[in-house]
């Protein structure tokens, strides 16, 4: 009876709890107490159903007596499933362990997502010790089978493949899926379905060991430059695992002609070092080669140069001065020798190209001439670039009515610092004006399959009238006549 007391008491305290909490959503720890609450109560018409079945088999109960203890016995237990129920009622769950993002030696990068399935209910229970499998069993709830798991970002599934699955999951156990990434991110939604439900969390990439510490990549690992230019290739570097935060910059497999800086974009900072400050794990940084004037036999027209740019730490750079003086200088380290480093590299390629340059010369570019006659010159072509010139073609542009004669007029090929004499002949327009004129001598080339234009050379032509000799001797001769004159006439008059 002190058991029965006791536990209508406790209920008692449970129904003026549900009626203040009726508008409100119970906690859990209240239905934990009206679980054990139902399992008294349970236990109390149990062992009064027990003793009344003893004696209505002795024939000392009355049927109603024991249907009433029957009835009792049976509405405990579906208040005992009841409170059981709605204290389960938030379920087990999947929760995300872990997700952690590393690269491959090939670049590519990877993302191990740890699912672990565990109940908080289950354990309490335990720990209350609380059984219900004779009345309702919950091995369903210990495994949980068919986990879809899937990763986004911006809504857009982001792995490969799309979806992994899980064929089963322990209760307390962890399963681990891998996908590879399509678009290279630091944070994401992992997404798992399972019992009808889908749940997803937003989840900060973890850094993993990676066969590099600082990984380094380039959109842009090929260009071509011309000579006497400048290349740049964007670096985005990403810090996986380790210790060190400092980090030196390096590129190798350069022939000496060409030198090199690593540079901030934003700042345009030339760096020879990087610092990864606390929570920061990525930065960008530019890579610039300046190419040199002529080519050489390191640096051969056409042909690709690979190089390698890398983040080094201290151990990293000792090893590489080692493999540099071993090799007799950076511009000999190999492919081979920069993997065996376990640092990060860029695998980048450089295509020097030849600038083509074509220019016109000639001694004199001013003639004075009468009307009449016509205008010869000496025209030097020459190709002062770093490739060969192809179907080079002289023309000119001539004032209205003029005519030009141009020996030859096409030059099919101009190796570098050649060039070639082209005859220019002017040829004015009868009845031309007297003054000045400007044609212009042109040029056209291809090289590379571009085309390749000189600048305009000017050429000033004064043109004047012709002498008028019948003229001119008349007047002569009046004078010669006249100061004949004046001197017999002064003679004359000195006689006088």
């Amino acid at each position: 009876m002190k058991i029965l007391r006791t536990a209508l008491a406790l209920a008692g305290v449970l129904a003026v709890a549900a009626s203040g909490m009726a508008q409100t959503q119970e906690s859990q720890s209240m239905k934990l107490l009206r679980l054990k609450s139902a399992q008294l109560s349970l236990e109390l018409r149990k062992a009064d159903f027990d003793r009344y079945l003893k004696l209505k088999e002795d024939g000392l109960a009355s049927e109603a007596d024991f249907a009433q203890r029957q009835t009792a016995y049976l509405q405990a237990q579906v208040d005992y499933q009841q409170a059981l129920i709605s204290f389960m009622g938030s379920e087990a769950r999947i929760s995300v362990a872990s997700a952690v993002k590393y690269q491959d030696r090939g670049g590519k990068k990877f993302v191990r997502v740890s699912l672990r399935y565990s109940s908080k209910e289950l354990k309490e229970l335990a720990n209350l010790k609380i059984g219900a499998e004779d009345l309702f069993p919950l091995d369903f709830m210990k495994e949980i089978k068919d986990v879809y798991v899937s990763l986004l970002s911006e809504g857009k599934i982001v792995s490969d493949p799309y979806e992994r699955s899980i064929a089963s999951m322990p209760i307390e156990a962890e399963r681990d899926v891998t996908f590879q990434l399509l678009k290279d991110v630091e944070n994401l939604d992992v997404s798992v379905s399972y019992s009808g439900k889908t749940e997803t969390t937003a989840v900060y990439l973890q850094k993993g060991v990676s066969a590099n510490m600082v990984t380094v990549n380039s959109a842009q690992f090929s260009q071509e430059a011309d000579l006497e230019s400048t290349a740049t290739y964007d670096l985005s570097l990403e810090k996986f695992s380790g210790e060190a935060n400092v980090f030196k910059l390096e590129a190798v497999n350069l022939p000496p002609q060409i030198t090199y800086e690593f540079s901030d974009p934003a700042t345009g900072a030339r760096l020879s070092q990087i610092k990864f400050s606390e929570g920061v794990t990525n930065l960008k940084l530019q890579l610039k080669l300046f190419l040199p004037k002529n080519p050489d036999e390191r640096v051969v027209l056409d042909r690709p140069l690979e190089f390698f740019a890398l983040a080094l730490d201290a151990g990293q750079t000792e090893k590489l001065r080692a493999l540099e003086a071993a090799a007799g200088g950076a511009g000999g380290v190999g492919a081979g020798a920069v993997e065996g480093l376990d640092a990060g590299f860029a695998k980048l390629e450089l295509i020097p190209r030849g600038v083509p340059k074509v220019e016109v010369q000639a001694v004199n570019l001013y003639h004075e001439i009468k009307v009449g006659d016509t205008v010869a010159m000496d025209v030097t072509i020459r190709n002062t670039g770093t490739r060969r010139l192809n179907n080079v073609r002289v023309f000119c542009d001539l004032p209205l009515n003029w005519r030009v004669e141009i020996t030859p007029d096409l030059i099919g090929t101009l190796e570098q610092d050649k060039d070639e004499v082209v005859k220019v002949r002017f040829l004015p327009p009868d009845g031309v004006s007297v003054g000045d004129y400007e044609p212009k001598i042109r040029t056209d080339a291809l090289a590379d399959n571009r085309r390749v234009e000189s600048g305009d050379k000017i050429v000033r032509i004064h043109i004047s009238s012709k002498a008028n000799v019948v003229g001119i001797g008349a007047l002569v001769l009046l004078l010669v006549g006249l100061l004949v004159g004046i001197v017999v006439f002064g003679i004359k008059l000195t006689r006088r």
